[in-house]
């Protein structure tokens, strides 16, 4: 199955916030549906340029030219780093521009986990799914090694910095209202990416046996194919 089709994946505005493989994520999504749709990607926050066709500082008149050519686009602006940030003159109205929007929302210095500032994460506007992304390269590392903004992780989380991260703490975090389900009001799922071990795999597990709702477990950079899901902290076939 593929993986937009085990997330039901609706049409519009997604984001991605968290840690662990945002960008590998809707990468996969953006190549699935733009086989046959109309797909744009862009950030809130900033980004690599992904390997497509880019639009910097882009109006809607530009975009809906460039899909007369290409239906997988990313737009933005140039950041001094070579990142994209936010296309400016778009004004954060995403919607009506392709038929699925992928906006990483968040930004985690490409650490496996993350606990959002008070300014973060930055949603778009209207979004008909968040997604909630965990790297499970967290196994065995301390709160203080594995965490953006630790801190603010391990007082989320109910641990010491300096403590080793647990599936509850995960699962805390990702769950909590002021953590990755922080501002969401939408349909909202997890992700638990980085599942390339069996430790890493049993360590998902017990994540996902805690989170109501759904959640898919998966390994993007070793096992593109492969995933499981699960509903309700019980695993579907």
């Amino acid at each position: 199955m593929r993986l937009s089709d085990a997330l039901h994946l609706p049409r519009g505005v997604i984001a991605a916030v968290g840690g662990g493989g945002k960008t590998t994520l809707l990468w996969q999504l953006a190549l699935e549906t733009s086989e046959t749709n109309r797909v744009l990607l862009t950030t809130t926050t900033h980004i690599w340029p992904p390997c497509c066709t880019s639009l910097l500082s882009p109006t809607r008149a530009e975009i809906r030219a460039a899909f007369e050519t290409t239906r997988l686009l990313a737009v933005g602006e140039r950041t001094d780093e070579g990142k994209l940030g936010p296309a400016g003159m778009l004004n954060g109205e995403y919607e009506g521009l392709a038929d699925y929007v992928f906006i990483e929302a968040d930004g985690a210095r490409g650490l496996p986990l993350k606990a959002p500032a008070g300014h973060e994460p930055v949603l778009p506007k209207n979004p008909a799914l968040i997604l909630a992304v965990a790297g499970m390269s967290c196994v065995g590392r301390s709160i203080r090694d594995a965490a953006h903004r630790p801190e603010r992780y391990a007082e989320l989380a109910g641990l010491g910095i300096d403590e080793t991260i647990t599936p509850q703490a995960v699962a805390r975090v990702l769950t909590h209202p002021q953590g990755q389900h922080k501002g969401v009001t939408e349909r909202f799922a997890v992700v638990l990416n980085q599942a390339d071990d069996e430790q890493r795999l049993a360590f998902a597990r017990e994540v996902a046996k805690q989170i109501a709702g759904e959640t898919l477990i998966l390994a993007l950079q070793t096992q593109p194919g492969w995933m499981e899901r699960w509903r309700d902290g019980r695993r579907e076939e």
